[in-house]
């Protein structure tokens, strides 16, 4: 079940990503636009304008029981619109036929965020292992729903791809009980760090791909193939990464992506290859698009009520990012581009000293934080523990007996869940950590504990 949910998840964000590459690629929107006497905005320009102002107003407008499944259908009825403006643009011909197909552009922009957004919100639900495998299954899933593409009408692809993925997401394989379970652990670090987060690394992702041309020699240039390669492997390499790396997790896993671009922007400086430098590249975008994309859905499965407002307003500051790396200052003139050099050094100096140390864990959430009550005084009675103090005293004192063992902070952390009765799955959504990386751990605290296995460490601890 689980398995299956994962799948419908890669192939659904899949076939919404190539049904946007085919809206502007195999369709050629652009050129429907040109041929109707359409000569005002850039239509890629105008469709992502669209797109972030459909997120900003999903993460401003606030939602209400059964929102989640009316904005799907209104996304895909918007996305689906779009084959019959187009249709009747080519009825009515010129010069009115622009104003069709320009409705249906922006009417399909605004569709997309919403389907995406939505997707987005389902992906909350799901554990760091599965949200890693989606993302590196989607864009696989894109290319392989492009080349099916490919074989039949453009029109029929616009139909297809938006209705099939609204049936993966509206109707997915199967409950799991334990996917919508509350997790526990307020994210402590406020929105505004992580917009400002999210916005520094979409937008040093986005320079570091205008810097590549001219780092390339002017002879050489990778071919479109190898391109389309690296773009399916690289978010394969991160989300492998993530997923079987035993000590891989939420705090540290962006530092992964520094060897892989430093090592890419000296071989295309300096080395007549062209395949190696583009894959290392990618793949070390693709640890930071993977980290963002773990770091925004972590906080908005610990947000509640207001887990919409937090997707969509991560996914509008992505937009606003790649947006602003297309700037006219930004566009490829020689005169900006040593102003673009110290832009993305300064961009990767925040991201080195990022530590993720405000990302809260279970000890941070119960040693650290006061618990509201009121003050006693001279005069008044002690006052009685109730059992949320019991309990708070109990785990202080089992979190005491671990430390004669001398274990880390991340094994005590795990140690103390496995011993409060908390299973495998429950565990990674707390620490958000992958299944790998709990086995590790535990590994460590049998060792260290000198037991072996799950039960005897709750017969001697618990």
């Amino acid at each position: 079940m689980r398995i299956r949910r994962t799948l419908c998840a890669a192939v659904g964000m899949g076939l919404v990503f190539a049904w946007m590459e085919s809206l502007f690629v195999r369709h050629g929107i652009s050129g429907r636009l040109s041929e109707a006497g359409y000569s005002g905005w850039n239509p890629v320009h105008l469709f992502l304008g669209v797109h972030g102002l459909t997120y900003l107003a999903q993460a401003i407008i606030p939602g209400g029981p059964g929102d989640e499944r009316r904005t799907v259908v209104l996304g895909v009825c918007s996305m689906l619109s779009l084959p019959s403006l187009l249709g009747v643009a080519s009825w009515i011909g010129p010069p009115h036929s622009s104003l069709a197909v320009l409705s249906g552009l922006i009417l399909s922009a605004a569709g997309a965020a919403l389907l995406v957004g939505s997707w987005g919100m389902s992906l909350a639900r799901l554990i760091p292992d599965d949200v890693a495998v989606v993302f590196g299954l989607a864009p696989l899933a894109a290319a392989l729903a492009g080349l099916l593409a490919s074989a039949v009408h453009p029109l029929l692809t616009l139909l297809l791809a938006p209705a099939l993925s609204t049936l993966l997401l509206l109707y997915p394989a199967g409950e799991d009980p334990e996917a919508t379970e509350v997790r526990a652990g307020a994210a402590s670090l406020p929105f505004w760090r992580l917009s400002v987060f999210l916005f520094c690394l979409y937008a040093a992702n986005g320079f570091l791909f205008e810097l590549k041309p001219p780092l390339f020699h002017a002879q050489r240039s990778v071919a479109p193939a190898v391109g389309n390669l690296t773009g399916i492997l690289a978010p394969l390499a991160a989300a492998a990464a993530f997923r079987f790396y035993p000590r891989a997790e939420l705090r540290t896993f962006y530092k992964g992506a520094f060897p892989f671009i430093a090592t890419a922007l000296f071989l295309m400086a300096f080395s007549p290859l062209d395949a190696l430098p583009s894959l290392l590249l990618e793949t070390g975008l693709a640890f930071l698009d993977l980290y963002a994309w773990l770091l925004l859905i972590y906080f908005a499965s610990r947000s509640g009520e207001r887990r919409k407002r937090v997707v969509n307003g991560g996914l509008f500051l992505i937009v606003l990012a790649g947006g602003a790396v297309h700037l006219p200052a930004f566009s490829g003139e020689p005169g900006y581009l040593a102003l673009l050099v110290p832009g993305v050094c300064l961009l990767l100096l925040m991201l080195v000293l990022w530590d993720g140390a405000d990302i809260p864990l279970q000890q941070e959430r119960v040693a650290e934080r006061p618990v509201p009550g009121p003050v006693a005084t001279e005069t008044d009675e002690p006052a009685k523990p109730g059992p949320e103090d019991e309990n708070r005293g109990d785990e202080l004192l089992l979190r005491a007996r671990l430390m004669e063992f001398n274990l880390t902070r991340q094994e005590t952390e795990v140690a103390v869940l496995l011993l409060e009765g908390h299973k495998d799955r429950s565990i990674c959504s707390t620490l958000f950590i992958t299944q790998n990386t709990l086995k590790y751990h535990l590994r460590n605290v049998y060792r260290k504990t000198g037991t072996a296995n799950r039960l005897e460490l709750r017969e001697n601890l618990g």
